[in-house]
């Protein structure tokens, strides 16, 4: 069924008549005839679990990579798309499995999402690695935006520190700005920095089939913003 964006949208969802949704970012939702399609395989998985698990989620894992994989302009034959639970969960699985050393930096902006923050600040706890934030407020222009990013890159260098990974948004969440992310996937290419790009809100919202030519290290996103 074919809907017009705005108000008539609504009847896609389960939305409470007297409920107006204004935050769809934080936690999405899905359409009613996508919810029916989940229950069912629910229950097509209970119906015959061992059966399921061996023989027909092999096949759906790897349909719902194919269909995912142009969205985001990559191979999926060659193993470049991955499922995760939420974008969250796949920055996680990526710092957590990086191996840091005394003088490691997780470089980020103040506008980092605060889960992805709170992943960092664990690993200073737990690893040699020190988190650094790039500091900024909007309004600010691409131009500046990238210069401060490999300004801070150098000057950390030259007090004897390795910028090892670099956190950056495709989409802030707050403001919701974009981010020229392209670009400061390019800069870390140049200086020796794993790229991991969180694009939570990438999906849906801005073109990302440029994505394998970008190739950044990493990048995460959800298909339910």
């Amino acid at each position: 069924m074919k809907v017009a964006f705005g108000r008539d949208l609504r009847r896609l969802f389960n939305f409470a008549p007297d409920y107006t949704p204004l935050n769809h970012g934080s936690f999405g939702t899905y359409p009613r005839n996508i919810l029916e399609h989940r229950t069912q395989l629910l229950r097509d998985w209970e119906a015959r679990e061992c059966i399921y698990n061996l023989h027909t989620y092999p096949v759906k894992l790897r349909e719902s990579r194919a269909a995912v994989a142009p969205l985001l302009g990559v191979d999926v034959h060659v193993d470049e798309v991955v499922l995760v639970a939420n974008a969250t969960t796949g920055v996680n699985v990526i710092l957590r499995n990086l191996r840091y050393e005394e003088g490691d930096v997780i470089l980020y902006p103040s506008t980092v999402y605060d889960s992805c923050l709170k992943t960092v600040c664990s690993l200073e706890e737990t690893t040699p690695v020190k988190g650094y934030e790039i500091s900024y407020e909007y309004p600010i222009e691409d131009d500046e935006l990238v210069g401060l990013f490999s300004d801070t890159i150098k000057s950390l260098e030259k007090k004897g520190k390795r910028v090892r990974v670099a956190v950056f948004d495709t989409i802030v969440s707050k403001p919701g700005v974009r981010v020229p992310w392209e670009r400061l996937v390019q800069v870390c290419k140049e200086m020796g920095v794993l790229s991991l790009v969180d694009g939570a809100h990438a999906i849906g919202h801005i073109d990302m089939t440029h994505t394998g030519r970008v190739k950044p290290d990493f990048l995460v996103t959800n298909c339910h913003k």
